[in-house]
């Protein structure tokens, strides 16, 4: 065997040619394996990660589907949305108008018709639609991330600053009233109210709120929903949802805020037609078209409790990067056997001219079985050197993670292992006595 070693090293390094050439072959195949494992590793990866990239998108709509935008979203279906699956990118909006003006504030609760200051509550930035939040100054010590909380901040225009003379780190004190939506979805305003403050049949003058100003933004904001005022809608549903109503002999806790746009994505959207059956488990209608008729009047245009799943995008992409991977597994059997059938190529041609030796040593007694050690470990030995000069190229060019560029080198390895045999074997099948007084 130490024998076998020693020639093998002596074979690798006295025909050079030969050796290179098998070294550049071998960095050719091994490059395609790792092009080729590396779509399947990159495939893979996008589908795993498409709920990232290409999410589907659940909406509340109402049940004729119509709209998203305007609705009355009872906060028992928002819940159960959220709890029902997990949920991310998460984006609420509910809507609501405010008095800061003493003009805006005799008005008579009665006859509110949205005040002096448009409010939207909000949970991110992005519920905002689109914004550019560059063009948002915070004050010292406040940032975005308020929006998720619940403590009574606010960011205003610069224009309605600079119409009310407020500074950033202000303090506003204003009337609050809840905008809800009829069917026809026009704007119905409800003061917030406390028990202090019920009148009869209508409320009284609403209490004021306390907001302080944490930012100032520019009309460059580019916001879709647009407003004067934006503050954290779960602070407006705190509140909201704080006050009581005394009515007749009893005080009832009335289901008083709701939001108006609601979406969210769901973590693994891997799982859509499970999703959608558990929503319709959970009581969420689908949306639906109604014809002109006299049951038209029994449809609520402003209520939303119906899904609207945004996923075409991600079933189609989805669909594709599934279609790819199966096509390249498909193909992977092949693919391999047309590496052993080069790799047999290659050496049927590199150790043509090494017959004569091959007949002289086995003229002198040499098994074959030694002879084909020898050349296989020499051409093994090659192949290595051409495998190792190309992982760091898998590694840079095909973009391929370390684990997938060991694996491309193991595949190569056995794919050559296996072209090697059979090519030593075939090249074997001569008569050495033959060969040898055979004149060219």
């Amino acid at each position: 065997m130490k024998f076998n070693l020693t020639e093998a090293g002596y074979q690798l390094t006295r025909n050079k040619g030969r050796s290179v050439i098998m070294l550049c072959v071998s960095l050719l195949l091994c490059g395609c394996i790792a092009f080729y494992l590396g779509s399947i590793s990159s495939s893979q990866k996008a589908l795993r990660n498409i709920s990232d990239s290409t999410p589907a998108i659940v909406n509340i709509c109402n049940q004729s589907g119509d709209s998203k935008e305007n609705l009355n979203i009872n906060t028992v279906y928002a819940d159960l949305l959220l709890q029902g699956w997990e949920m991310k990118n998460v984006r609420l909006t509910a809507q609501a108008a405010g008095a800061l003006s003493d003009e805006a504030q005799q008005v008579d609760p009665k006859y509110f018709s949205g005040g002096d200051t448009k409010i939207l509550g909000i949970n991110c930035i992005e519920a905002m639609g689109t914004p550019d939040s560059r063009y948002i100054t915070y004050t010292d010590g406040y940032d975005e991330s308020f929006f998720s909380g619940a403590d009574p901040l606010c960011i205003v225009s610069e224009d309605y600053a600079e119409a009310h003379n407020i500074t950033p780190g202000d303090e506003l004190s204003l009337q609050l009233y809840l905008c809800k939506h009829d069917a026809s979805r026009l704007p119905v305003y409800f003061p917030i109210f406390n028990d202090d403050t019920w009148g009869g049949y209508y409320y009284e003058t609403p209490p004021d709120w306390t907001l302080k100003v944490a930012g100032i933004f520019t009309h460059k904001l580019g916001a879709s929903r647009q407003a004067d005022l934006y503050l954290p809608v779960q602070w407006l549903r705190d509140t909201i949802d704080s006050q009581e109503l005394p009515y007749g002999d009893f005080t009832m806790r009335l289901e008083k805020f709701s939001y108006a746009t609601m979406s969210c994505s769901p973590v693994d959207s891997m799982k859509l037609n499970e999703m959608k059956l558990k929503f319709l488990d959970m009581g969420f209608g689908l949306p639906f078209y109604l014809p002109m008729s006299g049951q038209s009047d029994y449809i609520d245009g402003s209520l939303g409790k119906s899904i609207w799943m945004d996923d075409e995008d991600f079933i189609k992409t989805a669909e594709k990067l599934a279609g790819t991977v199966r096509l390249y597994k498909a193909f992977m059997l092949p693919f391999f056997l047309v590496v052993i059938m080069l790799v047999t190529l290659s050496i049927l041609l590199v150790l043509r001219g090494a017959r004569h030796d091959m007949a002289l040593s086995l003229s002198l007694g040499r098994k074959r079985r030694d002879i084909v050690s020898v050349h296989l470990m020499s051409s093994l030995a090659a192949q290595a050197l051409g495998c190792i000069a190309a992982l760091p190229l898998a590694l840079i060019l095909s973009g391929v993670d370390a684990l997938t560029a060991l694996l491309v080198c193991g595949a190569f390895i056995l794919c050559a292992l296996l072209g090697d045999i059979i090519g030593l074997l075939a090249l074997l099948r001569f008569d050495p006595m033959e060969l040898l007084t055979k004149t060219d």
